[in-house]
């Protein structure tokens, strides 16, 4: 069975001599592992297709797996969309981009949609490529932007204690997901638990992001501190709730 898909390859390992699996990040089917035949050898018709973090068009062969669960899909033929080659000549981008793939490729079912990921992802990788972007900015947003299309987005929205909705200091609970405003925070019930505070600036491109469409997220303003506690915020939220650290990200932030 032949089937057609756009997807992005964020991964590939050797097998073999000449062939690759490739970790292909589809709409339709989220992340799933692509077999491409004979494509290191030189010449080959699929080689820019199947290059790392090349956004392209799949034809794929389709079939069922030997296990009896799952598919096996191999390379039909491909053609690039577009490549994100410039990647390669920033060390600290390609990382941060390392990053982005290991994040989705965690986060992601197989054979399931991925909730408009792929657009987000393309766009947040021509963001990187831009001359004179700010790496630290495109990562914080990349962190919150992900938890949201994967449904963990933190309720930004009022103080969950009087659905205040603006406030000169609003407490954030990276474990509960919350805002609580100056008025109704009470440090002693609170105790230990990880808390941020939130001037209006960083509240307002905390709902921004989550809240915007993917073609959009980008589009904000913020001072370099606030850009600063917004990068330990959304690190921090996102590690707690995924529950893991990464080895892209140490790589990254020693790169930095």
């Amino acid at each position: 069975m032949l089937i057609t898909l756009d997807g992005i390859v964020i991964g590939r390992r050797s097998v073999g001599e000449n062939s690759r699996y490739l970790d292909i990040l589809t709409e339709e089917l989220g992340v799933i592992e692509v077999t491409a035949h004979a494509v290191k050898k030189i010449g080959s018709k699929n080689a820019g297709s199947a290059a790392l973090f090349t956004y392209s068009k799949f034809c794929l062969n389709k079939s069922k797996s030997r296990a009896g669960a799952g598919f096996n899909y191999s390379i039909n033929s491909a053609e690039p969309i577009y490549s994100f080659h410039k990647l390669s000549s920033d060390f600290t981008a390609l990382s941060l981009a390392a990053y982005f793939a290991d994040l989705i490729k965690y986060t992601s079912a197989s054979e399931q949609s991925s909730g408009g990921l792929l657009r987000f992802l393309a766009i947040s990788l021509y963001e990187l490529e831009k001359e004179n972007t700010n790496i630290s900015r495109i990562k914080a947003v990349f962190e919150l932007k992900l938890l949201q299309i994967l449904g963990l987005s933190p309720d930004l929205i009022t103080c969950a204690e009087c659905m205040r909705y603006e406030h000169e200091e609003m407490f954030f609970l990276i474990g509960e997901g919350i805002i609580i405003c100056a008025d109704c925070f009470d440090d002693a019930k609170i105790g230990q638990k990880t808390r941020y505070v939130l001037n209006h600036a960083l509240l307002r491109a905390m709902r921004f992001i989550i809240f915007s469409p993917s073609e959009k997220t980008y589009k904000f303003e913020l001072g370099e501190k606030n850009l600063r506690e917004l990068g330990f915020i959304t690190e921090s939220y996102l590690l707690y709730h995924l529950g893991r650290g990464f080895r892209t990200l140490d790589y990254f932030k020693r790169n930095m």
